[in-house]
């Protein structure tokens, strides 16, 4: 599933915050399409490391049809 992540974030993803799960650090969610295909749905936060800024994924799953459908139509 990492690969798939890193290939979601390759492309053009759809980023927004997640505010109902911000209370201790800024989350964001992405919903893109991995290199396979498959739509996927993650929460990420953001890191700094050694002064390169890095991402932190919280969750990820692939989406449902209906899901997909939605996305699809915005």
């Amino acid at each position: 599933m990492i690969e798939e992540i890193e290939s979601v974030f390759a492309g053009t993803p759809a980023i927004g915050p997640d505010a109902a799960h911000s209370m201790a650090e800024a989350r964001f969610l992405a919903i893109g399409k991995a290199s396979s295909g498959r739509y996927v749905f993650l929460a990420f936060t953001w890191r700094e490391r050694d002064g390169a800024n890095l991402i932190r994924p919280i969750s990820a799953r692939y989406m449902h049809a209906k899901e997909v459908q939605h996305y699809e139509r915005r």
